[in-house]
């Protein structure tokens, strides 16, 4: 039950970082970016393998 809510929890945050990062993207670009949810994808998807790998790792799996 612990790991669910562990990895729930891994999930939200990384949701906000994306988020987070793609505004600070914007921002400094200073104008929105035209293919935004592509951009929130690869960041997303970047941090959601690297961060539950490690859990994964951290909690005794492979």
């Amino acid at each position: 039950m612990s790991e669910l809510f562990l990895f729930t929890l891994n999930a939200i945050v990384v949701y906000l970082v994306s988020d987070w990062l793609v505004r600070l993207i914007e921002k400094r670009r200073g104008a929105v970016i035209k293919q935004r949810q592509i951009i929130f994808f690869i960041i997303f998807l970047t941090l959601a393998l690297i961060s539950f790998r490690l859990l994964k790792t951290l909690l005794g799996g492979e």
